[in-house]
């Protein structure tokens, strides 16, 4: 997967990962030693190394991509009930370990939440969850919320066209 500091040029490219996509992350012991010295959680390695949450929803009620400042990108994925309550929610990313990370810890702070609750989710609310990711990182729980608040956005709008 790109860098932090790949650029990526279109949002097409998120979905061929996504179909690409063949078997969970195995990590040697000299990687996830990396990782860790890097400063990921043992949480934030094992959300990214069983890619916790990442995948698509057919038919869902949203789904919105978006690229965040460091060209690392994140689409997600909301099945949302009739009385507004997220009932799964799942996401593909083009990046590094910690947008990856971060778009799972996102996604089980918000299943079974509903979009009021949802919308009160915090940066350091994801960062939690992951119990922590290396300093140089920490712009990634942003992409993940700010891709969510895109998709509630939608959400809501698109919900306010229909009642109209």
């Amino acid at each position: 997967m790109p860098s932090c500091s790949s650029p990526i040029t279109n949002h097409n490219q998120l979905n061929l990962l996504a179909e690409e996509r063949e078997i969970p992350k195995k990590l040697t012991e000299e990687e996830f030693g990396l990782l860790k010295e890097a400063g990921y959680s043992d949480k934030a390695i094992e959300f990214y190394m069983n890619e916790v949450n990442v995948g698509s929803i057919e038919k869902p009620d949203v789904a919105i991509a978006y690229t965040g400042p460091c060209g690392d990108m994140m689409k997600i994925y909301l099945k949302i009930s009739k009385n507004d309550v997220i009932e799964d929610a799942k996401f593909y990313y083009l990046g590094c370990p910690s947008a990856a990370s971060s778009g799972s810890a996102i996604t089980k702070l918000i299943i079974g939440k509903t979009i009021e609750e949802a919308k009160r989710i915090t940066e350091q609310d994801v960062l939690k969850e992951l119990g922590g990711l290396p300093e140089s990182k920490l712009h990634c729980p942003k992409l993940a919320l700010t891709t969510l608040q895109k998709a509630i956005a939608k959400y809501e709008k698109d919900k306010g066209q229909q009642g109209v």
